[in-house]
């Protein structure tokens, strides 16, 4: 069967997962479920891909291999979620496998103002002693992001 587990994602993307499955109160592997579905809900740039290629006529018809039925066993991702992740891993010409591990580590290098305040908090935790404004620290994250 394919690999498609956490254990096989990049420790550094691995422990931002984590650390945001604990945040969001649920296990990894309910957290993952829920990346996933939310990363193919939403448009990306292979979706244009797609697109293109049903317009030009080649068949991006969501092949139901090893990799697509991992997804299926492991998170019980709905089909219709299953089919976008398919589409997309044939458009890039790769293994869907590879696809979801390259989307789910892009994810976790997209830091979001909630992961910076957990991080500080970490620290915090670990020397309480530091005086953080974690409101202060969260409007500095936010007016950066806006740039």
């Amino acid at each position: 069967m394919a690999d498609i587990y956490p254990h096989d994602l990049a420790e550094t993307s691995l422990a931002v997962l984590r650390r945001r499955a604990e945040t969001a109160g649920l296990p990894l592997n309910d957290y993952l479920r829920h990346e996933l579905v939310a990363l193919a809900r939403r448009r990306n740039s292979m979706d244009t891909v797609v697109e293109f290629l049903d317009e030009q006529g080649w068949r991006v018809d969501p092949t139901v291999d090893t990799g697509a039925l991992a997804l299926i066993q492991v998170y019980d991702l709905p089909t219709d979620v299953v089919a976008v992740w398919c589409r997309r891993a044939y458009a890039a010409k790769l293994p869907i496998e590879t696809y979801v591990r390259q989307e789910l580590t892009a994810s976790a290098r997209r830091a979001t103002v909630e992961d910076a305040l957990t991080e500080l908090a970490a620290v915090q935790a670990v020397n309480p002693d530091l005086d953080i404004d974690m409101a202060a620290v969260a409007d500095a994250v936010r007016y950066a992001r806006a740039w």
